[in-house]
């Protein structure tokens, strides 16, 4: 068995204990979900197990040519290098070879007629059967396209943060290593991403290791929870949903225990105040647990929850009203044309579309960050704007947390006449007093994220903008945010990815599509797609390809043509699913007579899950051909 087995982990960061004795197997297949909330460790936890990061103590236990791959929330690449270099750049022998394929069937498409080339591609053919390195070449090239790669000549130095790390993705799930850690692996997604990272995920047969904001992801791909909560490391088997309700349950019994102590606790002090003495044994034995049972009493339950308590002022019934509004930076290709959207008082809207679509840049043109192309928006007199946005532009990382707040104001005052200063307000905020006079600097993504939020609403917005808003903030706060929008009295306009939070925030759709198109649909982010998969089973797909005029050809981008290779699959790849299919049904009618053999049964079993493998591979790849082959 391919195990990795921590034992008496401990690590400390300044003066914070982030692991105390923490010991944990991840067994072979095991897929584990990392939950804990902002600065509990979990991106160093990932490290220290990718030996990007050390321990203070502890040891490690896994087979010497175990392997590990780690998708950090920051990947690094070189901008001097092409998406192919990047992606083909591992040590495995099977890489080097298709990587050799891929270079000689680029310079045949170039040069056909080029004997030297023709050789060279007759040599990395040989290879490729050598080392059956066909199925990987089928993988790597899905695995691009899913991520958005069509091109994978690209320069790195070209792509956005969000792409380098898809690209960094893409390199670690290629290497298939024998523990894949995931930090944040669905920011910077669209929901076709995201749905076919979690397919993968869920199927794949090594161990993983995942820290997500993603409820839906977590909950379909984990087999068990480990929650990180001050140093200590507690394991929950099953998905996130069965770890909720474990976890719930524990908070019962915690505070009924709780209830107990304080129960006996009144009892032992009206013993000890009528004269208790130790002049026993005994009875100097009841007054220790006295003593223990007065701290416990202290400490209560260990839970520290985060408090959203803020006030807003009126918002009027007219809120925001885009008349024929077009969106964009180039009048000659918008992004977005002629959008009228009327925002009322207590609507929640969430904006969706793929990534590079405009969603960014529409939030930016309603909240007054970019003037529209065409069109008017008009904005209510009684609106107060708050924008959460998705990098934060005014978070100073060389001033200190109590001073970043101190300049929104020294105390927030509610209108019933109760004040809170800064540094109650902070510790509302799950920022404990010793922590106030930190750089910003100093914290973790999700709690830069935290104190930012912070500020946003002591200022009393009455209208939110917020930009995926998801990323970087733990699960608990999410949940008590939602809580809060859903009770929040002004109107909260949202970019997000989070198929969870766009379920629980908004009620109404604008979604965003090619050509500057748009559209509005009233209902939550799951309604929309159940209706869209309903629609697409009820639509028959055309057989033949409707002939585009010329007009929309030339607007659209030259389409990506297959490679020599490509056709070569194209032209036989049918057949192979045809053949797996078989192969497939075959194998069942085997296990189904030979069910009494458990020996070969499990052998039956194994092959199974070879060929179904293979088979979804297959069919991914083949959709891939076919949208190059339309």
């Amino acid at each position: 068995m391919r195990d990795y087995k921590a034992i008496q982990w401990n690590k400390t960061f300044g003066d914070k204990q982030l692991l105390e004795e923490v010991s944990f197997l991840i067994r072979e297949g095991d897929h584990v979900g990392l939950v804990g909330s902002n600065g509990s460790g979990k991106s160093t936890l990932l490290n220290i197990i990718a030996k990007h990061d050390f321990l203070d103590s502890g040891e490690v236990e896994h087979a010497g040519d175990f392997t590990i791959g780690l998708v950090s929330q920051e990947t690094v690449l070189d901008p001097n290098q092409t998406i192919f270099e990047a992606v083909y750049a591992g040590d495995s022998p099977k890489i080097k070879v298709v990587a050799e394929y891929e270079r000689a069937t680029e310079a045949l498409s170039q040069s056909p007629d080029d004997p030297k080339v023709q050789q060279q591609f007759a040599e990395a053919e040989q290879a490729m059967n050598a080392q059956d390195g066909w199925q990987l070449d089928t993988r790597i090239h899905t695995i691009l396209s899913k991520l958005g790669f069509n091109d994978q000549y690209e320069w790195v130095k070209n792509l956005s943060g969000g792409e380098q790390k898809r690209v960094g993705l893409a390199k670690v799930l290629i290497d298939e290593p024998d523990l894949l850690l995931l930090d944040e692996p669905t920011n910077h997604m669209d929901f076709e991403m995201v749905s076919w990272l979690e397919t993968y995920i869920k199927n794949y047969k090594k161990s993983v290791m995942v820290v997500t904001h993603d409820r839906y992801f977590l909950d379909r791909v984990v087999t068990h929870i480990y929650a990180l909560d001050r140093g200590h490391l507690t394991e929950y088997t099953g998905n996130y949903q069965t770890y909720l309700e474990k976890k719930a349950a524990e908070e019962q019994i915690n505070q009924a225990t709780h209830e107990k102590k304080k129960k006996l606790f009144k009892q032992e002090l009206d013993w000890m105040r009528h004269g208790a003495k130790a002049r026993t044994t005994k009875q100097q034995a009841r007054i220790n647990r006295f003593n223990d049972l007065k701290e416990d009493i202290k400490e209560g339950p260990k839970k520290a929850d985060l408090t959203l308590d803020f006030e807003e002022e009126r918002l009027g019934k007219k809120v925001i009203v885009l008349n024929d509004v077009t969106v964009g930076y180039d009048e000659r290709h918008p992004l977005i044309k002629d959008l009228n959207l009327l925002v009322q008082n207590h609507d929640r809207i969430g904006i969706i579309g793929n990534n590079g679509i405009g969603k960014t840049t529409l939030l930016n043109t309603i909240a007054g960050k970019i003037a529209p192309l065409a069109g008017e928006i008009a904005v209510g007199e009684t609106v107060k704007m708050g924008y959460f946005e998705q990098i934060p532009v005014d978070l100073p990382e060389d001033k200190r947390v109590i001073n970043y707040i101190q300049d929104e104001a020294d105390e927030y005052r509610y209108a019933d006449g109760r004040h809170l200063s800064a540094p109650q307000m902070l510790e509302t905020f799950l920022f404990p007093r010793e922590r106030h006079g930190q750089y910003i600097a100093k914290l973790s993504g999700g709690e830069k994220k935290r104190l930012y939020l912070l500020r946003l609403l002591m200022a009393g917005p009455n209208l939110l903008f917020m930009d995926e808003p998801t990323n970087d903030l733990d699960i608990e706060t999410l949940t008590v945010l939602e809580d809060y929008l859903a009770s929040f009295s002004g109107a909260v306009i949202t970019v997000s990815h989070d198929r969870y939070f766009l379920d629980k925030a908004v009620d109404k759709l604008l979604i965003i599509k090619d050509n500057g198109a748009w559209e509005l649909y009233y209902g939550t982010y799951s309604q929309w797609l159940e209706e869209n998969k309903q629609q697409a089973k009820a639509t028959p797909k055309p057989t033949v390809p409707v002939e585009k005029t010329k007009e929309q050809k030339t607007d659209q981008a030259p389409k990506k043509r297959m490679t020599y290779k490509e056709k070569k699959d194209w032209a036989v790849i049918e057949s192979e699913i045809a053949q797996l299919e078989e192969d497939i049904e075959t194998i069942k009618a085997e296990m189904m007579a030979n069910g009494d053999d458990y020996t070969k049964l499990a052998e039956w079993q194994a092959t199974l899950e070879s060929k179904e493998n293979e088979l979804l591979e297959k069919m991914t790849y083949w959709e891939y051909l076919s949208e190059l082959a339309e």
